[in-house]
């Protein structure tokens, strides 16, 4: 049986700056076509021990439109020589939360927020209910009850 969803620790160590390390999380969604879509998102980071943050860019179009039907999201971090986790596979489901734009926004990494320095983007919340992952003590999984 696998753990607690507990975003911490080393988990928290590869994906928080992750992007400044050249490692920046993958995330997969639906598109409305219903075809799949996988983009890398410099501006993810772990929000609490439950949920992970993103930085969408184009607030009406790409994730931020899809996962108003389709909350379903995947994300995947690989990096095989940096700190903490070496491999994480997180299930969950996204929402736009444009109440929290201006915290996210202030918290990804400085590059990310060059990439939108007029602050057009929303903050994404993904409330996480499965991880899996490999990293200094071996294979963990952890999922919400």
């Amino acid at each position: 049986m696998p753990d607690p969803v507990n975003l911490t620790g080393e988990i928290v160590t590869a994906i928080d700056g992750a992007v400044l390390r050249g490692h920046p999380l993958a995330v997969a969604f639906v598109r409305d076509d219903a075809s799949a879509s996988v983009t890398f998102r410099g501006g993810t980071y772990v929000y609490n021990s439950t949920q992970l943050a993103i930085w969408v860019r184009k607030r009406d179009s790409g994730l931020a439109a899809a996962i108003a039907e389709r909350p379903r999201v995947s994300l995947v971090f690989v990096e095989m020589d940096g700190p903490g986790a070496r491999y994480l596979a997180i299930e969950g489901r996204a929402r736009v939360a444009p109440e929290l734009d201006q915290e996210v926004y202030d918290t990804i990494a400085e590059p990310e927020r060059q990439q939108d320095p007029d602050r057009n983007g929303v903050a994404v919340i993904v409330d996480v209910d499965s991880v899996a992952g490999a990293g200094e003590n071996g294979f963990f999984q952890q999922a919400r009850s």
